[in-house]
Formats: C-alpha cells, structure tokens, sequence
C-alpha cells in the first residue's frame, strides 16, 4: 500500500496507517486481521478463530463498507491461494472483480440484496481466479458490527466446491463462524 493511501485511510477513517496493510510479513504469510472499528465480542471471536493457527487455509476477505464502493481492506493466506491473486491486485476494489461473464445474475442479485439489508447470505458461486479459470465456491457473507450493532465490516467466506449448485452449504466454514452470532 503506498504512503499516500495509507495516509488518506488514516485520515478517513483516524486509524493509525501501519495497520491497514496486512501484505506479507518477514515471514512471507499475510498478516492477521487487526480491526481497526471496535467489534462487538461476538465478531471478535470469529476473528480470533479465523487468524488462530491451524486456518491459514480459510480463504477469507473483508470490506469496509464505509468507503466507497465497499473495497476490500483485508485477504487471508487462503483467499490469495485460491484465487492465484496478490495482495497488491485485490486491496482496495470491490469483490466484483471475481464474477465474469458466466457468473449468475441471480447469484449476484442475492449479494447485493443481502448487503443492501444487511443480511447473512449463502450462495453457491461461480467466480474466476486470475488466470482466468472459472472455480465454484460456496461464498457466505456475513457482517461484523460495533457494540452498537451497527456494520463495521462486511466479511466473505470463500470455500471452494466441485460443482456449483445447492445442497454444500454443510461443507462451508462460513456457517460454523458464525452459527448462533447473528439473530
């Protein structure tokens, strides 16, 4: 991320700039999700669980709702695994930029109404990875909220299926996350 956005983030959003990069450590593994908004406990522990040893496979990204065009401020390990995309390409845009020409316009409308009324969705989608190939995923969408209830974040669990289709929601970690969180 370059100073000059870091700086404007910070301003935006009065966030200390070191901690809205979350591209590769010393180490080469993406850093974990530091919430720069006050969650409410709850979400915290969905963090905790998604940045906890053992899930740096979990292909995750989270955006930040009050910016503009809702862009993506975070991605796990996974996400970057699983799409064959870099840090760099994804921070900063919309998700959209995974759907092509033969991802469902009814599984689109379905993400775009949940987030219009703020709701938990769970589509089976048909998305593509940089190189072009098409992959199926089970894409579930939840928000993360402030002890106010209001949306902090929203975050999107990716797992990729071998066909698109109902009937994998099971196999979603997405729906673990987050069962009994969100009434």
């Amino acid at each position: 991320m370059s100073l000059l956005r870091q700086l404007l983030t910070w301003f935006l959003n009065e966030a200390p700039p070191s901690s809205a990069d979350n591209s590769d450590n010393e180490d080469g593994v993406t850093k974990p999700f530091e919430a720069e908004k006050r969650l409410c406990e709850r979400d915290y522990l969905i963090i905790d669980m998604l940045n906890s040893q053992g899930h740096d496979s979990v292909s995750f990204c989270i955006t930040d709702p009050n910016q503009e065009d809702n862009p993506v401020i975070y991605v796990s390990e996974g996400f970057l695994k699983l799409t064959g995309y870099e840090f760099e390409d994804i921070v900063g845009r919309n998700c959209r930029f995974l759907q092509g020409p033969e991802t469902a316009k009814e599984d689109r409308r379905r993400i775009y109404d949940a987030i219009k009324n703020e709701k938990d969705c769970s589509v089976n989608l048909l998305n593509y990875k940089k190189d072009g190939t098409t992959f199926a995923n089970e894409f579930f969408l939840t928000t993360l909220r402030t002890p106010t209830e209001e949306i902090a974040y929203y975050i999107g669990i990716q797992v990729a299926v071998a066909s698109r289709g109902p009937g994998q929601m099971p196999s979603n970690p997405g729906w673990v996350y987050t069962l009994g969180n969100h009434v």
